[in-house]
């Protein structure tokens, strides 16, 4: 029998996928292999290399601070700086959760002071993604504009670090300077 190079490449890739297949997870009906923990469906178990059922619940544990991507939670220290000096008002910690999908969207909140964000994460393929996000609907007024930072994902703490920043200058205006920062958890 004669094999044509083509589908000795596209059998060895197919193999070579499987292999690297961690979880088996049902999305929308459908069962499928990824090397990511599932998203929101139920796992369905996934086999080692030696067909063997690995534990699926442990793996996903380690690998989920394997990547910035996915949702995160924890409470975020709103700040803002007038002149050099700290706006009480504008002080606040309160939960924030948010979403970064595998192709960079950034969704998020923070009800208690009404504050939305959407934006755009890139850098995504190691643990820190470089964010540029826009703020509104946030009781302090000066939190409303586009800020920019990191956020720094620790695997073996089980944790990721996030720093928003942005600066508001101008020609006979005041500088004021704003930052976000949260210790978030999957």
């Amino acid at each position: 029998m004669k094999v044509r190079p083509a589908t000795v490449v596209l059998t060895v890739g197919l193999l070579s996928a499987t292999a690297h297949a961690q979880y088996r997870c049902i999305e929308n009906g459908r069962t499928i292999l990824t090397d990511r923990p599932c998203s929101s469906e139920q796992a369905q178990g996934s086999a080692q290399p030696d067909g063997r059922q690995r534990n699926v619940i442990g793996d996903a544990a380690n690998s989920a601070y394997a990547t910035a991507t996915g949702g995160w939670r924890g409470q975020a220290q709103y700040q803002a700086t007038r002149a050099g000096v700290v706006s009480q008002e504008a002080h606040t910690v309160v939960p924030l959760t948010m979403e970064i999908d595998p192709q960079g969207k950034i969704l998020g909140s923070s009800p208690e002071n009404g504050c939305k964000l959407k934006g755009l994460a890139t850098g995504l393929t190691g643990t820190v993604a470089h964010l540029d996000v826009t703020f509104s609907g946030c009781a302090y007024p000066g939190f409303n504009r586009r800020m920019s930072g990191t956020l720094a994902v620790y695997s073996a703490q089980k944790h990721a670090q996030l720093l928003l920043t942005g600066v508001s200058v101008g020609i006979g205006k005041v500088a004021e300077s704003f930052d976000i920062r949260a210790t978030l958890r999957r």
